[in-house]
């Protein structure tokens, strides 16, 4: 009797254990066909890049075990497979490429598997992450998104405010299967592309209220570099069809440890004020780069600021940059459907071995964007989204960034289960 009392026991525990853990579960599957084409307006080793190819990203995402400690499991597979893509005109990162022939692969996938822990509300996990913030995040800017390896605290126990921790050791970039060192990025000099054992960051963001947030992170980049940024995110509502937005971040860096990337010495602000106007916006910003060198970051990623280059990152050393943009959300014409032109211009740059001082660049770029309704059967949740930009610079043309014509096209569609 005894025994069975157990075993009843035993098989009500293990069913509890089972049903947050499965029921919680929430599982998506999301596909991204993406039409990439660079054509270089001046002297290049290559006219154009030009790849086409289509991808699946899998994400199940576990509940948590019952208790004071919930325990949980994410697994994320991706695979990308070539549509289209030239021997000759390979590079654009949606595909693996062979570096002695330049030929891409025809398929490519990984499997991530993320282990995780619940404490209240705070989460720790550790393995296959996609971190986001300002000091460090993974690029999502092409077929598959950049991965890294390593763990994540994050944690909401404090009131209105986000606390997030994380080491890092390990990156796998968006056109490639393998975990690799994480190196900071020298295009054009900048820095020594050297690697670092690990990354480690940290950071708060306090939220004021619903529209307004402070907030500060660090990272260091063992023996490459540490950085800093404050910054702060307002929105003023001056009546009911008009408002005032702004973000503002200001980042230090410094070489760290045994300085393997070389000397680092920036001060970047980065000011984005716009104004709202029901459909409309308008924004201005400034990039400005002070000090010895160029603003580092790591290779294969991108910087979470306002200004999103598409042909070049604009942080050459001692650059100047101003940007213009304007928004325009047409659901009163075509529920779904948004513009956007922007104009950059930056100027002093500083680049010695490719082509003096007091250089300059600028893009053009125009976005249009559309989601099809929820509503509409079948179809209901795609959404398409085409790129233009035209950039121009008076570097050397051994530069890593070439004046171009670059047209980005891609088709995104996510079912949830």
């Amino acid at each position: 009797m005894r025994k069975k009392i157990l075993f009843y026991l035993l098989l009500s525990s293990q069913c509890a254990f089972a049903q947050d853990f499965i029921e919680d579960t929430q599982t998506s599957l999301s596909t991204r066909n993406y039409y990439y084409d660079r054509n270089f307006t001046e002297q290049s080793n290559v006219s154009a890049l030009k790849e086409w190819a289509q991808g699946f990203i899998l994400n199940v995402e576990s509940g948590y075990t019952p208790g004071l400690i919930g325990l949980g499991l994410d697994v994320q597979a991706m695979a990308g497979f070539k549509l289209y893509a030239d021997d000759l005109q390979t590079g654009a990162q949606l595909l693996p490429v062979n570096k002695s022939t330049r030929e891409a692969a025809d398929a490519y996938g990984e499997i991530g598997i993320t282990a995780k822990a619940k404490y209240s509300e705070t989460e720790l996990k550790v393995g296959t992450l996609m971190p986001f913030t300002p000091v460090l995040f993974a690029s999502k800017a092409r077929l598959l998104p950049q991965v890294y390896r390593g763990a994540e605290l994050k944690s909401k126990d404090l009131n209105q405010s986000l606390i997030t921790a994380g080491w890092l050791n390990k990156v796998n970039h968006r056109d490639s299967t393998d975990y690799e060192d994480i190196r900071i990025t020298g295009a054009n000099g900048k820095f020594i592309g050297a690697a670092t054992d690990h990354v480690f960051y940290a950071g708060i963001e306090h939220n004021l209220d619903k529209k307004n947030l402070v907030g500060a992170y660090t990272a260091k980049v063992e023996d490459l570099y540490q950085q800093t940024v404050i910054m702060a995110k307002t929105e003023h509502d001056l009546n009911e069809h008009l408002a005032v937005l702004s973000d503002l971040k200001f980042y230090r860096s410094d070489e760290d440890g045994k300085e393997r990337a070389g000397a680092v010495d920036n001060t970047l602000i980065a000011t984005n004020f716009s104004l709202k106007h029901d459909i409309h916006k308008f924004s201005f910003g400034i990039l400005n780069s002070y000090g010895d060198t160029a603003f580092p970051y790591l290779t294969g990623g991108e910087v979470l600021f306002f200004l999103d280059g598409v042909s070049t990152d604009f942080l050459n050393p001692k650059e100047r940059v101003k940007s213009f943009r304007y928004d325009v959300d047409l659901k009163d014409f075509v529920e779904g459907l948004k513009f956007a032109a922007r104009y950059s211009k930056g100027n002093k740059i500083e680049l010695p071995a490719y082509g003096g001082n007091n250089l300059k660049e600028d893009e053009w770029a125009f976005d249009l964007q559309y989601s099809v309704p929820k509503y509409m059967k079948y179809i209901g949740g795609v959404n398409a989204r085409a790129r233009y930009a035209i950039y121009d610079n008076n570097f050397a043309p051994t530069s890593a960034f070439k004046p171009a014509q670059e047209l980005r096209v891609a088709l995104d569609y996510t079912w949830k289960f």
